[in-house]
């Protein structure tokens, strides 16, 4: 029958179907991972200033000033940290008690030594 119609030619194969179908099975789930990668990302920052008397940091909240904190907390005038890295670390520290409590943090003058802080 030379003249037979191919009712295949214009049908996908099997295997197409098969593969197409892990495709879009691989591009939900790559999907989906970055959907639960991005929704883990600690809402919270810290960033660190100079000040007139040292340094301070502020926490962001999804990139809005949340907390600004120019000095040592919890000391009387205004005294900042006498470095970049104190104020970066108490910052975090911030963040940590934050993502505990979901309340505004306070830190003890011990829970400043142990951050390397030196209370005036």
């Amino acid at each position: 029958m030379p003249n037979a119609i191919n009712t295949n030619k214009n049908r996908p194969s099997r295997t197409r179907l098969i593969r197409v179908g892990l495709i879009l099975i691989l591009i939900a789930l790559a999907s989906l991972t970055g959907y639960q990668i991005y929704r883990r990302q600690n809402p919270y920052q810290v960033q660190v200033f100079s000040t007139p008397s040292g340094w301070g940091y502020d926490i962001l909240n999804h990139g809005n000033l949340f907390i600004h904190q120019p000095t040592i907390p919890g000391q009387s005038g205004m005294v900042g940290f006498s470095s970049q890295e104190q104020a970066q670390r108490v910052g975090e520290r911030v963040i940590e008690k934050i993502q505990q409590t979901k309340a505004l943090p306070t830190l003890t003058n011990e829970e400043l030594r142990q951050l390397g802080v030196k209370i005036p």
